[in-house]
């Protein structure tokens, strides 16, 4: 099988469902979040996974200072997971070449993947999922301030700019710049 044909595959599952295909990434957009699945092909090129997330289109303008482009990577997603988090909390790759490949990935996206964005679309739902993913102990510096918007979001405005001021004393060079301005969005004193 091929990577040509496993997208085919899964656009034909994910177009009736109301998403929209740029190569290997989908986007589907519902009220002010944008849905994101994508293929992944590894480094050696013979195996796949997939990535999903969900956009809230105010919490990257808070980030951002800015719309995000037209088509939404999943990368930029406020919440975002591979599938095998979702599937058995482990990592998970298919093998291209294995018979039924693509259908395999796409009854995977129907149980797991569809259900993980439709839980997503609610501020509180993704402030739990970043809670429960941990990602305060962890360094990469976007879902921590995403954690802090949707904090202010919700009404726990002292939470969120408590959570920057952490992060601020933690990062350094443009991610400490970046705290700072959307600390700044945020009206933290």
């Amino acid at each position: 099988m091929s990577k040509k044909a496993i997208i085919r595959r899964l656009h034909r599952l994910l177009e009736p469902v109301g998403f929209i295909q740029h190569h290997g990434v989908w986007n589907r957009k519902v009220n002010s979040f944008v849905d994101v699945v994508d293929i992944q092909v590894s480094k050696a090129g013979d195996a796949v996974t997939t990535n999903a997330g969900v956009l809230d289109l105010d919490v990257h303008a808070v980030l951002w200072d800015d719309v995000p482009a037209e088509f939404v990577e999943q990368p930029i997603c406020t919440v975002s997971t591979r599938i095998g988090e979702l599937v058995d909390g482990r990592d998970k790759w298919w093998q291209i070449d294995n018979f039924g490949v693509a259908d395999d990935l796409a009854e995977n996206i129907t149980v797991h993947v569809l259900p993980f964005l439709e839980r997503l679309h609610a501020r509180e739902a993704m402030r739990q999922w970043l809670i429960a993913s941990d990602v305060m102990k962890k360094s990469y510096p976007p879902p921590i301030i995403n954690l802090a918007i949707l904090e202010s979001f919700l009404g726990n405005a002292a939470r969120g700019c408590a959570i920057l001021a952490e992060l601020r004393t933690a990062s350094a060079g443009a991610w400490r710049a970046r705290t700072v301005d959307v600390a700044k969005r945020l009206h933290c004193t």
